[in-house]
């Protein structure tokens, strides 16, 4: 059977991840499964293509929001992506270039307000 007949081959899975976070914690909205080489059947590692985020004030007031980008093969480095106030009821990209997460790579968000504002991610998962 040859690669592309799919022995072997990538897969590549496109979702969209949302979330409206509840409180003003630091909140995981996406993270980059992992592989498993060892179970039965293999889980093959994955990397994950951001291709979007957006983000959208729906509490009628300003709220001051973060999104990061946490690096777990570096010593779980946390990259700051978007730190900015929201106005209501602005909704707005963050990405200008798509970028590329490793296995237990998250995307995180942190809202002055719970239940402020809501995250939208654009993925492709390649497998």
């Amino acid at each position: 059977m040859s690669r592309q007949q799919g022995r072997g081959s990538l897969v590549d899975t496109f979702k969209s991840v949302s979330l409206q976070p509840p409180t003003t914690a630091n909140t995981t909205v996406y993270t980059v499964p992992t592989g498993d080489s060892g179970a039965v059947p293999p889980i093959p590692p994955t990397t994950t293509i951001i291709k979007s985020i957006i983000i959208s004030n729906i509490s009628g007031s300003t709220v001051n929001t973060k999104v990061r980008m946490l690096d777990s093969s570096n010593s779980n480095l946390e990259i700051l992506l978007h730190d900015a106030n929201l106005s209501h009821p602005e909704v707005k990209e963050i990405l200008t270039h798509p970028i590329v997460l490793e296995q237990a790579d998250q995307i995180k968000i942190e809202a002055a307000t719970g239940n402020a504002v809501e995250i939208l991610l654009s993925i492709m998962e390649i497998t």
